[in-house]
């Protein structure tokens, strides 16, 4: 049995992403891993792409039919067999420590269910920093631990029941997180060990009023966990949205890379301490 099972959801891809995100699972310094590929009924060949690999720890499944992201994920679920499972979405590049420095964190951390680590956002290049151990106030600014850098204990998943809602079409991962946070520990590797790719098509852009009224629904039920005391919960949510707010414009103060247009071109800008320079 494999110490980790790489669990890849794949909906038409780009060829050349999907085979970079392969790639850089093959390549990791840790080797004793399973990646499980399931294909959500893709326009594209995607059989024919990982097959072409001949690599016997690639293990490819197809939905008959498009289930939709939810779903997918859970049948990822209950195919592992690692002790460990980590996220790889088909378009995401990990670097090739990832596995290795994540599994050894498991192995040193018992009583810590899930880790994650920081990431790039590319093509931006913008840094995301995580916290290091986020607890239940951190999701009611939002979601405090990203998808695609996770690895967890498969069993502790199983045991408290944290499957993927599948009633919703995005922010599927931002309500299990928020499920998990309330009966287990988990953390952030402070290390960048993983470029997210970030793209117009995805769900959370092409759908963004649900993604926003799902993320307060999630909110709110947090609250609801923590107090029914109406009164209270308007207070911690205006003491959470105040922190993060004050926490991003220091930050963004401080430091920051963003695209903007100067007429008709694009370029990076940085800001820092007041300053800007173009590059």
């Amino acid at each position: 049995m494999p110490k980790v099972s790489v669990l890849m959801p794949v909906y038409n891809t780009k060829e050349e992403f999907l085979k970079e995100s392969v790639e850089s699972i093959l390549n990791q310094t840790f080797q004793d891993f399973e990646i499980i590929v399931l294909d959500d009924g893709s326009f594209n060949d995607v059989e024919a792409i990982i097959k072409s690999y001949g690599d016997d720890r690639i293990r490819f499944y197809k939905n008959e039919q498009n289930l939709g992201v939810a779903k997918t994920r859970n049948r990822l679920l209950n195919l592992a067999q690692g002790e460990y499972c980590a996220w790889q979405d088909a378009d995401d590049i990990s670097m090739k420590d990832r596995l290795q420095k994540q599994a050894d964190f498991l192995d040193n951390n018992p009583n810590i269910s899930i880790v994650g680590t920081n990431l790039v956002r590319f093509p931006s290049e913008k840094i995301i920093i995580q916290k290091s151990e986020p607890k239940i106030l951190d999701f009611i600014g939002g979601c405090a631990f990203s998808q695609g850098t996770s690895m967890f204990r498969l069993n502790d998943l199983k045991e408290h029941n944290l499957y993927y809602r599948e009633d919703l079409i995005t922010s599927e991962d931002y309500e299990l997180w928020s499920r998990a946070v309330r009966v287990l520990k988990l953390a952030n590797i402070q290390e960048i060990l993983l470029r997210y790719r970030r793209v117009g098509t995805s769900l959370c852009h092409s759908k963004n009023q649900y993604a926003y009224e799902t993320e307060v629904k999630i909110k709110q039920d947090l609250l609801n966990y923590l107090t029914s005391d109406k009164k209270l919960q308007t207070e911690i949510l205006k003491t959470v949205t105040k922190h993060f707010a004050k926490k991003n414009s220091l930050v963004e103060n401080i430091f920051s890379i963003k695209n903007e247009w100067h007429g008709d071109k694009k370029v990076k800008v940085l800001t820092f301490l007041g300053f800007k320079f173009s590059f």
